[in-house]
């Protein structure tokens, strides 16, 4: 009870800074980080659609030789296998950089 009355008193208190309701309604992420989400979900759309791609044009080639065929079958096979490394890549940084980040906030040095 008390302390539904203190939490309260903060909201009241906290509903009168104008410039504070501002701000947290205003609140977003960086341009530079909502971009990189976007990226993040484009390549994911790409290679959804690439490697299904890659394999049926693959298939195709082996099934008729075609030159025009295997040629199209390598050049989707060479961007598909490109996405996959800097998709895998890119996560892999990300959890480097999060496993040290978080190791790093742990340690503590002697005075």
């Amino acid at each position: 009870m008390r302390e539904q009355r203190i939490l309260a008193e903060i909201e009241t208190v906290l509903r009168r800074d104008r410039k504070l309701d501002e701000r947290l309604r205003d609140l977003r992420l960086p341009l530079r980080l909502r971009l990189l989400s976007v990226q993040r979900r484009l390549r994911g759309a790409e290679l959804s659609l690439l490697i299904p791609t890659t394999l049926l044009l693959a298939l195709a080639a082996g099934r008729t030789g075609t030159h025009a065929v295997v040629i199209a079958a390598c050049c989707v096979g060479a961007m598909t296998v490109f996405l996959l490394y800097g998709a895998v890549r890119g996560r892999l940084e990300r959890r480097r950089r999060e496993r040290w980040g978080t190791s790093r906030s742990r340690m503590t040095f002697p005075e």
